[in-house]
């Protein structure tokens, strides 16, 4: 059965973007926890937050409204708890500014059942179910490979099934690439190649710490919000599985990676 915010509500939300940040340890400048992300990424959500801590952490309850690049930012804060303040951050088009009242509405019966949810799943299910960002259909195959040539998780469209035959060998062409690319432009935490073209496809390459991720798109130029769903979900596949991508301690076991259809399944559909 769907989760909703309440029982009368509207349909969910369309927007860009969703995250909810939890900040306790209120007298010692705040530790933050992201609860709940959808199509705002990790450093967005920290850049956003470092502009306004201060405010926050004084006022402890308040609203406000920026514009960051094309998008409009709306940031609710509650001190629903005492010890603890929830941030909700809300990402949309600029053109969106009309829809102020509406996210205020959602976002105080959102920090109501934050403290209602016996479950940390449930909160993410309600989340899920109740925000809508849009979905992209730029990407046959996406790869994510150790620069060692692991091949930690792949998923390939279905007009592209005979691809899935030769995910090894790809991986393995990948990361030799992947080590001329670093000789030619330095070492680093990251490297990124914007394309590799390939007749009617383009292969995307970004690395980061030690973690190759490959997007084979059909397009010859990508969108800006393919280009933003890119970098989210190696963002959140670091976070995730930071403790399992230790080439000195990886022994080959690739399911715990599977579960990460879910997040790719959130952005592109494949």
């Amino acid at each position: 059965m769907m989760i909703v915010l309440d029982h009368d509500s509207t349909p969910p939300m369309h927007l860009l973007g969703v995250g909810l940040i939890k900040i306790s340890d209120l007298n010692a400048e705040g530790t933050t926890q992201v609860l709940f992300q959808k199509g705002i990424g990790i450093q967005l959500i920290h850049t956003i937050l470092k502009l306004n801590k201060n405010k926050i952490l004084t006022k402890k309850k308040g609203i406000s409204i920026d514009l960051i690049s094309d998008y409009t930012v709306y940031m609710h804060y509650f001190n629903t708890n005492p010890s603890e303040i929830i941030v909700i951050i809300y990402l949309d088009n600029k053109e969106s500014i009309l829809k102020f009242s509406s996210y205020y509405e959602v976002s105080k019966k959102l920090n109501e059942v934050i403290y209602s949810c016996e479950e940390f799943c449930d909160l993410q299910e309600i989340c899920n179910n109740n925000f809508i960002i849009p979905q992209s259909h730029s990407l046959l195959a996406f790869f994510v490979i150790s620069t060692a040539g692991h091949l930690y998780f792949s998923k390939v469209s279905d007009k592209n099934s005979k691809l899935g035959d030769f995910e090894i060998q790809i991986s393995g062409f990948i990361s030799a690439l992947m080590i001329f690319t670093k000789e030619m432009m330095g070492e680093g935490p990251e490297v990124e190649l914007k394309h590799i073209n390939f007749g009617n496809q383009q292969i995307y390459l970004v690395v980061k710490h030690n973690v190759i991720f490959s997007y084979l798109v059909e397009e010859k130029r990508i969108s800006k919000l393919d280009k933003k769903y890119m970098k989210i979900i190696s963002d959140e596949f670091l976070e995730l599985f930071k403790d399992y991508i230790d080439l000195t301690n990886f022994r080959g076991d690739i399911t715990k990676f599977h579960n990460f259809e879910n997040i790719v399944d959130t952005y592109f559909i494949i």
